[in-house]
């Protein structure tokens, strides 16, 4: 969780909705202008028909505009529900044609005469006609559907592009540390060996010059038995015998520091392995004493931690709550409820202490749970 990209998971949920919303209101606005400069450039069509009378301008916008609908090949495949409307100057619509109207029934009627279709025609367009479309681009549509999936498809590729690469730092992370652990350990078997070895040499040679100096003590003291024996040459004799001592005496403190060099190592290695263990023993021991000291109370192993997270002064402050729980759980002042559903059959409180810290807690019929402490840095994660 380490280098799990939360920042870019955000930045997908808000940015998706936001283009969606955007791209979907521009596309509505672009593709109005386009069907209304298209339909007022071919709604018309040709007006020789309609100066002389052939044909209502009705019939002939309508047929013009189904025409030009039909045709389009986006609203069939989107199956687009454009709303198209033409008036003339006085308001009155002329598209669509609505069936049992009196103007309907007025210009059926005068269908038989050319010439009134005719100045009737030309009446309407020599005042001008006033093309309206609005196209309906809800949500749940197929364009709509398709500019979501487009957004949420590239929101998914970005999401999992940071995904691949936290992923991979967290891989290379873990390796780094399990090769320094691996070498760690390789080197402090070389050193073991190397002091095992040490200790053998200085003990055979030790052994050996026992053995040495006894031979000869006893030569010395047979050939002083004997006969005459040159005081000089034993002397000398002596005097080497010292000078091999007091190297031997030299060379053993010199193996005794580097003895010594080698355990100082070891009890760092012992050390540090220690340290490991001794923040599982803090945690088992604030565990025993919470249970010990708050019978109607149970903290769970997440609050705990997030009691050993707090700094010393609010870990008194948090304990003070959660003795008021154990003793009048009435007297604690809730802030607010966290949650509750169906899922969660007790509801979760929030309790502030200290100003800066949280904690939270769900009552039941034997004791009062505290399901996580923290503060307000920790309680969007919380």
């Amino acid at each position: 969780m380490k280098y799990f990209p939360f920042k870019v998971v955000v930045f997908c949920l808000v940015i998706t909705p936001i283009l969606y919303t955007i791209t979907l209101a521009g596309c509505r606005d672009y593709l109005e202008k386009k069907y209304l400069s298209k339909i007022e450039n071919g709604f018309i069509g040709n007006s020789s028909d309609l100066l002389n009378g052939s044909v209502p301008i009705e019939d002939r916008i309508a047929k013009n505009i189904q025409a030009i609908l039909n045709r389009d090949t986006l609203i069939r495949m989107a199956q687009l529900d454009l709303e198209v409307q033409v008036t003339d100057s006085r308001g009155k619509i002329v598209y669509p044609i609505y069936v049992g109207t009196d103007e309907f029934e007025e210009d059926s009627l005068g269908y038989s005469d050319a010439q009134a279709v005719a100045d009737k025609n030309f009446a309407m367009l020599n005042s001008g006609l006033k093309v309206n479309t609005v196209l309906h681009l809800d949500h749940g549509s197929f364009l709509a559907n398709f500019i979501f999936a487009l957004y949420s498809g590239m929101s998914l590729l970005i999401f999992f592009v940071f995904y691949r690469q936290g992923s991979k730092r967290a891989e290379e992370e873990r390796d780094a540390k399990n090769a320094l652990i691996h070498n760690l350990k390789q080197d402090l078997k070389e050193d073991e060996i190397r002091h095992e070895k040490l200790v053998e040499e200085l003990n055979s040679e030790r052994v050996e010059l026992f053995k040495h100096i006894k031979q000869l003590d006893k030569k010395y003291q047979s050939e002083q038995k004997k006969a005459k024996i040159n005081e000089d040459e034993m002397f000398n004799e002596i005097v080497g015998l010292e000078d091999r001592l007091n190297t031997y005496i030299e060379l053993k403190k010199r193996r005794d520091v580097e003895i010594n060099e080698l355990k100082s190592s070891l009890e760092k290695y012992e050390q540090r392995k220690s340290a490991a263990k001794s923040g599982r023993s803090e945690f088992d021991f604030i565990s025993k004493r919470f249970g010990t000291l708050y019978k109607n109370v149970d903290v769970s192993r997440k609050a705990l931690d997030g009691f050993m997270n707090l700094t010393e002064e609010l870990q008194i402050k948090a304990e003070e709550t959660i003795y008021q729980l154990d003793r009048d759980p009435g007297s604690v002042i809730v802030k607010r409820k966290v949650f509750s559903g169906k899922k969660h059959k007790a509801s979760c409180f929030e309790v502030l202490f200290a100003y800066t810290g949280r904690l939270y807690f769900m009552n039941h019929p034997n004791k009062t749970q505290v399901v996580v402490i923290g503060t307000k840095h920790t309680q969007p994660r919380d």
